[in-house]
């Protein structure tokens, strides 16, 4: 009699279930742009995980988070998951948003508290009736890397409650150990981040007597000796060198170009850099400590002018590190990688962007660096990107908004739609060190690919990237970052480096604005008349856009 009582009160309990929705769907419709109820998203969940043999999810990982498989992992996420689950993993993706029901938010405790097995499961085999696929290989059990991907997606969680007040509270404690005393626990990461030129871009030609790259005696702009040289500067595109001066580092008024590999004179004019005015006209008395130091070392201090270490040191990003190196947990270091996307991309453009501090000045100096910025802040209480006004063209900006100098990547990115979208600057770049240009996780357009392959929803709406292009695949022309982002920003003499607007700059603009475009300065035999006119003859472009 009781199973009988039981078994009626399941199956009322289903009828109740399924009137519910059969009224809903006859009073509202069925569409994927309601958002599930909280009844709804309690019993998919319930569902799925019931669905989960107990042998998959007892499973123990066979794999470790290493550096090599989580950068493994991230390239199959990106490749895979990332459409629907987003590069951070929160889900808010368009696709994302319109499934029905919505994709999971995977750094939350409901997925996070799944046992490795389980996740590894949903991975392998998918949940039926939802638009998550089952990435498991026929016939092969082991070779797939879900197990890798299962570690990746423990990387997203986000810190509890309890771990953000033991973060706060350790961070306002710590001091700056150095970024050796991260090499015991995370060797491969900082031997690749040693050989980056983050790690060198200040060096001490007493310690690295082969830091100086010309012949100093070759110098015919403003003669100075090696022994006058307390620090060396740069090594990608150009070369400073700085004598000290009591405890001040000031500018010697010739600079090496390395590209070039020819003297340049280093003086900042009047009309460039906005703190130029309130400094005299003179290398030697425009320290160094207000106009770069803060940017190229870790912790300087506006009152004593020391650093607590040269170079882009992994407290740079990372913020004090005392009280992690003593007891390592993730609970007392900052994470870029943890933090939302303003902040995360915040600790990169507090040096690579051009603007001034809030506060001008300071104890009366004049800073070109964000004073007091400290990783997991937000910069805009610190710091005021360059202003610009549309038209106009001055020494920071082409007139449409687009930097015209080095320096200023920050400036361009939070303009562009991938900002917008939540992109970040390591989404793209690994300071930790890579094998390819300028630290990209990947070959430039092997990146862009993997978010705007041919009939992604990101675009390009074409079946081939040749079709989106109309150049042959290998050529320059068919390279996205030769066509949007373009070299027309200077860091000395002739030397450019890329935009990072990622936007399509039309011969049209260049007409209007004086801004090159990628079409005439590839095809420099031609005019904008002809790009223009060759650009309207391809039928997936819309003649607005060419405007």
């Amino acid at each position: 009699m009781k199973f009988r009582n039981i078994v009626l009160l399941l199956v009322a309990a289903v009828l109740a279930i399924a009137g519910y929705f059969g009224v809903r769907i006859l009073l509202h419709g069925f569409t994927t742009a309601a958002e599930p109820s909280r009844v709804e998203r309690i019993v998919a969940r319930a569902a799925r995980n019931f669905a989960i043999p107990r042998k998959a999810r007892l499973e123990p990982n066979p794999w470790k988070p290493a550096p090599d498989v989580l950068k493994e992992a991230r390239e199959s996420y990106i490749d895979r998951c990332a459409v629907c689950h987003a590069p951070d993993g929160s889900g808010q993706t368009n696709v994302g948003r319109n499934e029905y029901p919505r994709v999971p938010d995977l750094r939350a405790p409901q997925t996070q508290n799944l046992t490795d097995g389980q996740l590894r499961y949903i991975i392998r085999s998918g949940v039926p009736l939802t638009g998550m696929p089952g990435w498991a290989k026929p016939h092969d059990e082991q070779s797939d890397d879900s197990w890798k991907l299962v570690l990746y997606i423990r990387s997203l969680r986000n810190l509890t409650n309890e771990e953000r007040t033991q973060q706060t509270a350790a961070i306002s404690s710590a001091h700056f150990a150095g970024s050796a005393s991260c090499q015991k626990c995370h060797a491969q990461i900082y031997e690749h981040w040693r050989k980056t030129p983050m790690a060198n871009v200040v060096r001490d030609p007493r310690e690295s007597p082969n830091v100086i790259i010309p012949d100093l005696s070759t110098n015919k702009i403003a003669k100075f000796t090696k022994d006058q040289v307390a620090l060396v500067y740069g090594s990608v595109w150009k070369q400073r060198y700085f004598t000290k001066i009591g405890d001040d580092y000031y500018p010697e008024p010739a600079q090496w170009d390395v590209i070039n590999k020819v003297w340049r004179p280093y003086f900042v004019p009047n009309g460039a850099d906005w703190w130029v005015p309130f400094y005299p006209p003179d290398n030697m008395q425009r320290p160094t400590g207000p106009t770069c130091d803060g940017c190229h070392s870790v912790g300087y201090d506006i009152h004593t002018k020391q650093v607590a270490e040269w170079n882009v040191g992994c407290e740079r990003c990372h913020g004090p590190g005392s009280e992690h190196v003593q007891h390592p947990t993730r609970a007392n270091i900052l994470n870029p990688s943890h933090m939302d996307y303003v902040q995360a991309s915040d600790t990169c453009i507090q040096c690579h962007s051009q603007g001034r501090p809030l506060t001008v000045p300071i104890e009366g100096k004049y800073y070109d660096w964000p004073v007091g910025f400290q990783p997991g802040s937000n910069l805009c209480d610190y710091w005021q990107l360059e202003d610009h006004k549309l038209g106009e063209a001055t020494f920071t900006h082409f007139p449409d908004g687009t930097a015209h100098k080095n320096r200023m990547q920050g400036n361009d990115f939070v303009q562009s739609v991938m900002y917008r979208r939540g992109v970040t600057c390591f989404s793209c770049h690994d300071v930790h060190g890579t094998d390819n240009y300028a630290q990209l996780i990947k070959p430039g357009d092997q990146i862009c690919l993997d978010c705007h392959s041919p009939l992604s929803l990101n675009g390009p709406r074409t079946a081939t990237l040749e079709e989106h292009t109309h150049h042959k695949k290998g050529s320059t022309g068919s390279s996205c970052i030769a066509c949007h982002m373009p070299k027309i920003e200077t860091t000395i003499a002739d030397v450019k480096v890329r935009s990072h607007t990622f936007a399509f700059i039309t011969p049209d603009m260049t007409d209007k604005y004086k801004i090159p475009n990628p079409c005439t300065t590839c095809h420099a035999d031609k005019t904008t008349a002809w790009a223009t006119e060759a650009m309207r003859h391809w039928p997936e472009r819309s003649p607005w856009r060419l405007q």
